[in-house]
């Protein structure tokens, strides 16, 4: 009796470690976890290069070592693009000033209408070209649809509906 005690308490004992490495990263696609460090090197081994970062909503963030008449769409691409999440109405390039005095400068882009909106406007983008040591931020945007309006919805109407049917089959009894 001892042993098949003990039997049953080493075998809910092995079950543990394996379950807590059940890990949904593993699949593809499912993991957006980066586990470390990110450092892309794109540089023309001929040329001068700068090194620039990109944070934030693109699908590759990090420090990118680039040529240095690079501009900023050209980056943009070099990261994958910007995420589906991603506010584009409010991309900010945090560029460092080469007197150390001088507080840094904020240069703000608007590309939404390029990858959201249905018609393109006809103002022209500045595109700029990045210096050594410039900081893109594109920040995060939630972008509501209407599958999340019904999905809120739902379950209000399906409750509703619930009361209202209760309270017919009530009356019907009476």
């Amino acid at each position: 009796m001892k042993i098949k005690i003990y039997l049953l308490l080493l075998l809910i004992a092995v079950q543990f470690p394996v379950i807590s490495q059940d890990d949904d990263g593993l699949i593809l696609g499912k993991n957006q976890k980066q586990p470390t460090a990110a450092l892309y090197d794109l540089s023309n081994p001929t040329g001068v290069n700068i090194e620039v970062n990109i944070w934030g909503f693109v699908r590759f963030p990090g420090r990118y070592i680039v040529p240095i008449k690079t501009s900023f769409m050209d980056l943009m691409s070099y990261a994958g693009g910007p995420m589906e999440s991603s506010n584009l109405k409010d991309i900010r390039i945090i560029r460092n000033p080469v007197n150390s005095s001088e507080k840094p400068k904020v240069i703000k882009l608007d590309y939404n209408d390029l990858f959201w909106e249905d018609k393109i406007s006809n103002v022209s983008k500045t595109n700029p070209e990045l210096q050594t040591g410039d900081v893109i931020l594109i920040l995060e945007e939630r972008k509501y649809s209407f599958r999340e309006d019904v999905a809120f919805f739902m379950p209000i109407f399906g409750a509703l509906l619930s009361v209202v049917t209760l309270i017919i089959t009530i009356t019907n009894i009476k």
